[in-house]
């Protein structure tokens, strides 16, 4: 090996020795170090090892390591297997309770290193520390804080699991009665103000779920009396619409027949103007009849007057001839002819004037009565007229009935399809209020479950009156629908029974 090399390998070595010393260097002022023998004798240890355990280095130097133990841990077999460990080689790093001088505790975040020789074999332990007393003290704190939260947490997560329990069970009278402290405080206060709201809510409840049950009984009662006057008045109001069918038709006929009468009174009234006009046309005739009768009867008497003067003058005639004799016979027997012609024409005229005049009494008569006639034809034209006039109101007054029946029909009809259909939804409403009762039973079984103390669970359990007094199918008793029909409604459903 050359003198160059040998410098080089010096050189290198200082390097290196250097470089060890500048890194032990930082050790010593970052961390505790002390060195101990293989038997756990002290060997050294620097300013930080021994500020921190409050000894100086005379002081511990060539002592066991196990001064720095409490003296349960240091006779405890872990300990000799601890330095077992060592000698053999092995490395330990963990953290370390310590005993510091004065028995105070020390807390150490440390490594043992065995250091080996060139064979391989341990021959002194370096102990690397760093003091971490106050933070194990703080974790310690926290720790048993956290554990004594724990604890309490523990006691009222079990005084609530209790009360939970005989909440579950239905006894709503549980407390939490247990000293509880801090945020758990709050827990038992929210916990009890919890269970005495829901206390109270479930003894309304119980008392509403009676109430309840007794009106559901009583609306179901009245339901199902409801149902049957429905049933009855739908029946009812069928055979109304039917009946009503018959009246419409019935009228129906009737207008037609009062239509057509109608036109017969108007036939008759103008048959009647007919008449009284042929009536009066009657009556100027048999005044004509009448004048002519007189003018016959005039011409009568002169008819008689000639009589009167050819028998007067066939008289002279025959006085004439007598007086001539022989020579006026064939006078006198003609003018005796003539005188009896006379008489006959005379006689004659008499009876004709007779006969005249007990015809123109009987055409005055007859004039008179067709007078009469006239009058009361007059009168019985006025009277068709009237009659007329009625019967062609009570067309209209039919015709208007009819008009009115049918909208009355089919007001009526659909009454009938509503009155139906109101049954079905009674029907409905009643299979409801079934329900409902059925419904209120349950919830007061329920809340029957729960123990409210005082009143509430008496009122849970107590059984309503009217389900005493009323059986479902059977109907309301009469008795008891007064009170049925305040339960459903009060005074308008009343009247609503009453109609019904």
């Amino acid at each position: 090996m050359g003198f160059f090399d040998g410098e080089k390998i010096r050189k290198a070595s200082s390097e290196k020795l250097t470089e060890l010393e500048h890194k032990l260097s930082a050790i010593d002022r970052s961390q505790a170090v002390i060195e101990f023998n293989l038997d756990g004798t002290i060997i050294t240890a620097n300013n930080n090892f021994l500020t921190a355990k409050g000894y100086s280095l005379a002081e511990i130097q060539g002592c066991h390591h196990s001064m720095f133990m409490d003296p349960a841990d240091a006779n405890h077999p872990d300990y000799r297997a601890f330095w077992q460990d060592l000698n053999n080689g092995a490395f330990v790093a963990r953290k370390f309770r310590r005993m510091a001088n004065g028995g105070r505790e020390v807390w150490l975040q440390a490594s043992y290193n065995p250091v080996l020789n060139e064979t391989g074999k341990a021959y002194k332990v370096i102990k690397l520390a760093v003091d971490i007393t106050k933070a194990e003290l703080a974790f310690q704190q926290v720790e048993f804080e956290r554990v004594k939260s724990a604890e309490e947490q523990s006691e009222v997560v079990s005084r609530l699991a209790v009360s939970l329990q005989s909440l579950c069970e239905g006894d709503l009278t549980c407390q939490i009665d247990a000293d509880f402290k801090g945020a758990y405080l709050a827990i038992k206060t929210d916990f009890n103000k919890a269970v005495t709201s829901l206390r109270e809510a479930l003894s309304a409840i119980a008392v509403s779920s009676e109430s309840m049950r007794g009106g559901s009984d009583e609306i179901a009662s009245a339901s199902d009396d409801l149902s049957r006057r429905t049933e009855q008045q739908a029946a009812s109001l069928e055979e109304t619409a039917a009946a009503l069918d018959e009246i419409t038709a019935t009228v129906k006929r009737s207008a037609e027949g009062t239509t057509k009468a109608s036109s017969a009174a108007s036939s008759a009234k103008a048959g009647a103007e007919a008449s009284g006009e042929v009536v009066r046309e009657a009556i100027l005739a048999m005044g004509e009849i009448e004048q002519s009768s007189g003018k016959i009867t005039q011409i009568i008497g002169v008819i008689d007057e000639i009589a009167f003067q050819t028998n007067l003058l066939a008289l002279n005639a025959g006085v004439e001839a007598a007086r001539a004799g022989e020579a006026g016979r064939g006078f006198a027997v003609v003018a005796q002819e003539v005188r009896a012609l006379a008489q006959r024409s005379a006689e004659a005229a008499k009876e004709i004037k007779a006969l005249i005049s007990a015809s123109t009494a009987q055409v005055g008569k007859g004039v008179k009565l067709v007078g009469e006639t006239g009058t009361a034809l007059t009168d019985i034209v006025a009277r068709v007229a009237e009659i007329d006039s009625l019967i062609s109101e009570i067309a209209l007054s039919s015709q208007e009935q009819a008009t009115g029946l049918n909208q009355v029909n089919s007001a009526v009809n659909q009454m009938d399809q509503v009155t139906q259909q109101n049954a079905a939804m009674v029907e409905e409403a009643t299979a409801a209020a079934a329900s409902l009762q059925s419904e209120a039973q349950q919830l007061a079984r329920h809340v029957g479950r729960f123990q409210l103390g005082g009143n509430g669970r008496s009122a849970a359990t107590r059984q309503p009156a009217v389900a005493d007094q009323y059986t479902p199918g059977r109907g309301a008793l009469a008795e008891d629908r007064p009170r049925l029909l305040k339960a459903v409604g009060g005074g308008a459903a009343s009247s609503a029974w009453e109609d019904f």
